[in-house]
């Protein structure tokens, strides 16, 4: 079964967030830091501003070129902290690997972290309360549970490079009981790594590589969250290749139309909520 992230976020954006932004009669700032071309990072963007528009919030952009120092976002981001006009603040990730993105993320003041990376709101995680919980993980969580399966004695294996994702992630899926206690970690897929990939349930991946994922490497009926977003021949590409994936797994994200919308629909939860505090 295909998981069309798209037509579950447009029922979150019209008759939850848009909704409670009318009833409370609020209209928060958004503002996002966008550091070079990079193809994927430039179109999430634009769907953010885009749907942020749809729902009534105001829309900021902050563009910087791959050669600008990294002192002039710190001070864009510091200005942005002070400024009362902006409830939330977001970098897209990931930024070009001259900058030193932890030292970038960590200087967004954590009430107007809306990504949830700041390391004080990741230590409130498995609080009964956290502060703020990564749309990009919300929107995991959500496709997951949309499956309506029993998931907590699944086991889940997460392919990223990025340390900052994965250890909210696993906090999450255990706070959740979905894949409770066995959930895997590895960067990349090699021949080392496919064994663990071929036994998994459910299978998060995002390593930026186009239709790396294929048919071979998945046991059937594992459940697949596709996070990654490709340019190839012209074409929008996961890192799955879902042609040939979607008939052996019993749940599969396209991409696009999957995680994204999704991702930018609690990402707008999330604006709303720092912005009623």
């Amino acid at each position: 079964m295909i998981l069309r992230g798209d037509k579950l976020a447009q029922k979150i954006n019209k008759e939850e967030t848009k909704k409670e932004i009318q009833k409370f009669r609020v209209k928060p700032g958004l503002a996002v830091i966008l550091v070079g071309n990079n193809p994927a990072s430039k179109l999430y963007v634009k769907l953010k501003k885009e749907i942020a528009k749809k729902i009534n919030i105001n829309f900021y952009k902050f563009y910087f070129s791959e050669k600008t120092k990294e002192t002039e976002i710190l001070k864009t981001i510091s200005k942005l902290n002070q400024d009362k006009n902006i409830n939330g603040i977001i970098v897209q990730l990931p930024l070009p690997k001259k900058f030193n993105t932890n030292k970038i993320i960590q200087s967004i003041n954590p009430q107007k972290d809306i990504d949830g990376f700041h390391k004080k709101n990741i230590k409130k995680l498995m609080t009964k309360n956290p502060a703020i919980i990564s749309p990009l993980i919300l929107a995991i969580i959500c496709l997951l549970k949309s499956t309506k399966q029993n998931l907590i004695n699944k086991s889940a294996i997460i392919i990223s490079k990025n340390k900052i994702f994965v250890d909210p992630l696993k906090a999450i899926l255990q706070k959740e009981k979905i894949a409770y206690k066995k959930i895997g970690w590895i960067k990349e897929i090699s021949k080392k790594t496919i064994k663990k990939i071929e036994s998994a349930d459910i299978i998060v991946i995002g390593v930026g590589q186009a239709e790396i994922l294929k048919k071979e490497m998945v046991k059937k009926g594992a459940i697949i969250i596709d996070i990654g977003i490709n340019k190839k021949n012209n074409k929008v590409r996961g890192d799955v290749d879902f042609k040939n994936l979607k008939n052996k797994a019993s749940f599969i994200t396209p991409v696009p139309k999957g995680v994204g919308p999704m991702t930018v629909a609690m990402l707008m939860k999330n604006i709303l909520k720092i912005s009623r505090r």
